[in-house]
């Protein structure tokens, strides 16, 4: 069975496997493609002999609806820790300057991997030594964005270590590979014009052909199988 279940945020992919599991009392179930805790959107789950499809499903395309405020940062790229706001000033040319630069961030581009993903390195998962405040040298991986689309610009409020703030966030629609951190792609961004940037929250819209607008939320699974 191939399931487009829509993840809920603050739920780990693992949570959305289990509770089909559970539910659809299958013996084999997996995902084709870890969403981060604080993401949400479509998860493929597979089940039984469809788990043998999971490579296929890892190479198909994904799209993301993210929402990037700028001004701010933090060591997870994402809100898992309080942003730090950024000293510099952001400037009234701020989208003007983003639209000059998105170019340089489509195609086959080096990515900076999050020190807290789960990526091992030396057989451990980064996150867990980043949490214990082991310093990691910078990992990058070869990814690609077919196209970056600027959706919304407008203030929004952000908790930070500063308070509760009013910082620009740009809504993007993110065409890409199979393994593209899109909360680096804020924080690479927001290094590029020197303002910081940090990913407000994360919507996968579509895997492959899979669209949000199809997926199953976990409770209409749930009382489908009652």
């Amino acid at each position: 069975m191939i399931l487009n279940i829509y993840k809920p945020k603050n739920w780990t992919s693992f949570d959305v496997v289990a509770k089909a599991r559970g539910v659809l009392k299958v013996k084999k179930a997996g995902h084709a493609g870890t969403l981060d805790p604080l993401a949400e959107g479509v998860l493929i789950v597979l089940t039984n002999d469809d788990t043998k499809k999971q490579d296929k499903f890892m190479e198909m395309e994904k799209e993301y609806i993210a929402e990037i405020a700028f001004g701010a940062e933090t060591p997870t790229y994402d809100l898992e820790i309080l942003p730090h706001l950024n000293n510099e000033p952001v400037s009234e040319e701020l989208f003007e300057k983003l639209r000059e630069i998105l170019p340089a961030f489509t195609g086959e581009i080096e990515q900076t991997i999050p020190p807290y993903s789960a990526k091992k390195i030396q057989g451990k998962e980064m996150y867990k030594l980043a949490r214990k405040g082991v310093e990691i040298p910078k990992q990058t991986k070869k990814v690609t964005i077919w196209s970056i689309d600027i959706l919304a610009m407008e203030s929004k409020e952000l908790e930070t270590d500063g308070g509760l703030i009013s910082l620009p966030v740009v809504t993007m629609k993110v065409r890409c590979s199979s393994g593209t951190f899109v909360r680096s792609l804020a924080h690479e961004l927001g290094e590029k014009l020197g303002t910081g940037g940090v990913l407000k929250s994360l919507i996968r819209s579509a895997v492959g052909q899979y669209r949000v607008e199809n997926s199953v939320k976990i409770e209409d699974l749930v009382s489908q199988q009652s």
